[in-house]
């Protein structure tokens, strides 16, 4: 199966700058649809890292896959990215048809702070804009999220930092900087607004989790947390976890764990 690669479609214009996404679309069509949210604190990264190595093969699977922009952390606070993936699905349902989609069932799949935002996508409901688009996304993959910001000054490592970080932790941290905030604890509000545990119900649509257990950047404990909240809400969920894998580690670029997703899409989105 082959792939095409359509490049910087413009989705949507914010405060002057315009936002993109990636178009992977498989050869047989229509084909089921899902968004990628890339990682990196939610203050760096892009839409192409690591495609080659996931979006690629997820859609040579069959899945078609939208790698979306959306606003880092210094450019606009919480909830502008989460704002941005709804409106990146919003634009993919209107448009959809004009690739060979089928909209009516989409996925969301992320990694890090990508995992946190689509298990928020899944976990919250904006309801419909002015025109009637819905941003609504009916799985959710979320790879070593953050399911609890509040929890993130008492979090304990298990295991060293992962490769890629080659100096210190940030400070203010991550999860402040989302917020805007020079410490999380200076405004709890937004923690748990920002946080997908505090918003799971037992609507929540079914979830893949997948984490390392020797994860030194967020523990384990988040994706264990988030699947108890949703398997106790009565809602879908299931929980990979891979033995001595660390934050963004290789294995989970393995292909059993990108079968696994695409498996998982595929069932829940082709109804």
């Amino acid at each position: 199966m082959t792939t095409t690669v359509l490049r910087d479609i413009v989705y949507s214009t914010v405060d002057g700058g315009e936002l993109r996404l990636d178009l992977y679309l498989p050869d047989v069509r229509p084909a089921p649809l899902c968004i990628w949210l890339h990682g990196g604190g939610w203050m760096r990264g892009s839409r192409t890292d690591r495609a080659e190595a996931r979006l690629l093969p997820l859609a040579d699977s069959g899945v078609a896959v939208a790698a979306v922009q959306y606003r880092l952390s210094g450019q606009a606070p919480f909830p502008a990215p989460l704002d941005d993936a709804r409106a990146a699905v919003r634009w993919l349902r209107a448009h959809a048809g004009d690739h060979g989609l089928d909209a009516t069932r989409i996925g969301a799949w992320g990694a890090s702070a990508g995992g946190h935002l689509a298990a928020l996508l899944g976990l919250t409901d904006d309801g419909t804009d002015a025109s009637g688009g819905d941003s609504s996304v009916q799985a959710v993959v979320a790879w070593f999220p953050v399911s609890d910001l509040l929890r993130r000054d008492s979090d304990v490592p298990e295991g060293p930092l992962p490769p890629f970080v080659t100096g210190p932790l940030p400070e203010p941290s991550f999860e402040a900087r989302l917020l805007g905030a020079e410490r999380v604890r200076d405004d709890l509000d937004a923690a748990r607004e920002a946080s997908p545990v505090a918003h799971v119900s037992p609507g929540a649509p079914p979830f893949l989790l997948m984490h390392g257990d020797r994860d030194g950047l967020v523990p384990s404990e988040h994706s264990r947390e988030l699947h108890r909240a949703l398997r106790a809400e009565g809602a879908d969920s299931t929980l990979w976890l891979l033995a001595g894998a660390n934050h963004e580690d290789p294995g989970f670029d393995s292909p059993a764990c990108l079968a696994a997703v695409s498996a998982f899409l595929r069932s829940h989105l082709l109804l």
